[in-house]
C-alpha cells in the first residue's frame, strides 16, 4: 500500500469549514495543484450549515440564530441543514473521479462510502451501524451520520458528519424547525430520538488518534489507499479567503430566496402557492406564480443532492412560461430528469410533481403573500 493520498488533522466550526477551507482544496484538487486529499477536522465550536439549494428563510428560525449568536452558513454543496457540535468531527474526501474505485455518480457513490463507514464503526465497536440510503448511517433507526456529496469537474467532494459528542437537539430543533414531511419514512419522528453520537452507541470517549484511526481505515476499506499527513498550501490559503469573502456575504446566503428572486417581480393579479413532498433523496419544497396561466417563476429548493450542483436552476428555467397545469408541467419535469447530464439521485419526476401540485393547489394573491412576508 502507497501512502499517495494527503491527509490533513485541523479544527474549525463546521460553518467557517465550509465556506472556505473546503472550497479551496476543493478547486485546488480540481486544478491537480495537490494531491487527493482526506480532510479530518473537528469541529471547535457549534454551527449550523444549509446546503447550496435552500433558503436560509425557510429552513432555519433566523431571528432565534441572531438572538442567541448562533454562526450559519449557506454551504457551496448539497444537502440540508445539519446542525455540528463541538466536539464533532468532519470527514471530507477530495477525490479524483479518475481513480477506479471513485464513484462518477451520486447514487454509486453514498452507498460504497457509507456501507463501508459503516462496516468499519461495526467490527471496530460492535454496534449495529447501517447504511440507511439515500445518505445516511444509522443506529437502530437513529441518525448517527449524515452524508453530503458534490460531483463535478472531474472530482468528487464528500462530506460526512461524525456525530462524536452528544447534539444539543433541543437546540437543533429551534435552530432547525422540522416540516412533518421530512420526517414521514422514518420510524422515530422527533429530533431527540432521531440522532445519536459515537460515544454513546460505543460507550467510550474518541480522542483525536481514534478518529485518526477511523479516516484511514474508511479511506482503505473504500479506495484502498493509505494517507500521509500534509498541511494547506499556499495556493489553498489563498483560495479560501476569496471563497470566504464570497460565501460570507448576504448576497450568497439569500440566493435562493423569495426576497431576491420572486417578490420584485410580482405583479397585482399574480397567484403564489408553495408545496412540500419528501423523496428517498430528500425533502422539495415548490414556490410557483403564475400569470395568466402559466408559470412565471418558480423556486425549487429541497435537501436532496442533484448533479451538477446547478441543475436545480436548469428546471427551474424550464418551467417558466409552461402551462399552469399537472400535465403540461409533468410533461416538462419528465423531459428534464430524461437528460442524462442531469441526475437528482434519489428524487423522481412523481416526488417533484407531488410538490408541485401541492403549490398549483393552494394558489393565492401573490402581492398579498409578498406584503405579509416582506
Amino acid at each position: 500500500m502507497q501512502n499517495n493520498w494527503r491527509l490533513i488533522i485541523d479544527k474549525n466550526s463546521y460553518a467557517d469549514f465550509s465556506v472556505s477551507v473546503s472550497p479551496a482544496i476543493e478547486r485546488a484538487v480540481v486544478e491537480e495543484k495537490v494531491p487527493p486529499t482526506v480532510y479530518l477536522n473537528v469541529f471547535d465550536k457549534d454551527s449550523v450549515t444549509i446546503g447550496m439549494n435552500e433558503d436560509p428563510e425557510q429552513t432555519l428560525n433566523l431571528e432565534f440564530c441572531k438572538k442567541e449568536g448562533v454562526l450559519f452558513r449557506r454551504r457551496p454543496n448539497g444537502g440540508g441543514p445539519v446542525y455540528a457540535g463541538k466536539g464533532s468531527a468532519f470527514l471530507v474526501y477530495y477525490l479524483p473521479t479518475k481513480h477506479p474505485r471513485v464513484a462518477g455518480t451520486t447514487a454509486e457513490a453514498f452507498p460504497v462510502m457509507l456501507t463501508a463507514l459503516a462496516n468499519i464503526l461495526a467490527d471496530r465497536y460492535g454496534f449495529a451501524a447501517q447504511y440507511r440510503p439515500l445518505n445516511d448511517v444509522e443506529v437502530d433507526g437513529r441518525k448517527l451520520i449524515p452524508a453530503s456529496l458534490k460531483i463535478e469537474n472531474g472530482v468528487m467532494t464528500f462530506r460526512i458528519i461524525i456525530n462524536v459528542t452528544p447534539i444539543d437537539t433541543e437546540l437543533a430543533g429551534r435552530i432547525m424547525p422540522m416540516p412533518p414531511e421530512k420526517v414521514v419514512d422514518k420510524t422515530l419522528k422527533d429530533m431527540s430520538s432521531r440522532y445519536t453520537c459515537l460515544e454513546n452507541e460505543a460507550c467510550c470517549k474518541f480522542d483525536l488518534e481514534e478518529l485518526e484511526g477511523i479516516a484511514r481505515c474508511a479511506v482503505y476499506e473504500a479506495f484502498g489507499e493509505g494517507l500521509k499527513i500534509g498541511t494547506i498550501s499556499d495556493i489553498e490559503t489563498v483560495y479560501g479567503k476569496e471563497f470566504r469573502s464570497e460565501y460570507e456575504s448576504d448576497r450568497w446566503l439569500f440566493a435562493k430566496s423569495e426576497r431576491n428572486r420572486l417578490h420584485p417581480i410580482l405583479k397585482s393579479g399574480d397567484t403564489l402557492g408553495y408545496g412540500r413532498a419528501k423523496a428517498i433523496g430528500g425533502l422539495i419544497r415548490a414556490t410557483i406564480a403564475i400569470r395568466d396561466g402559466k408559470v412565471i417563476h418558480a423556486i425549487i429548493n429541497g435537501d436532496w443532492h442533484p448533479r451538477p450542483l446547478h441543475s436545480v436552476g436548469w428546471l427551474e428555467d424550464a418551467l417558466v412560461g409552461v402551462e399552469a397545469s399537472t400535465g403540461q408541467l409533468t410533461a416538462c419535469v419528465d423531459e428534464f430528469l430524461a437528460n442524462d447530464s442531469v441526475e437528482f439521485a434519489g428524487v423522481e419526476v412523481e416526488n417533484l410533481m407531488e410538490a408541485i401540485d401541492i403549490a398549483l393547489s393552494n394558489q393565492k394573491n401573490a402581492i398579498r403573500y409578498a406584503d405579509s412576508s416582506s
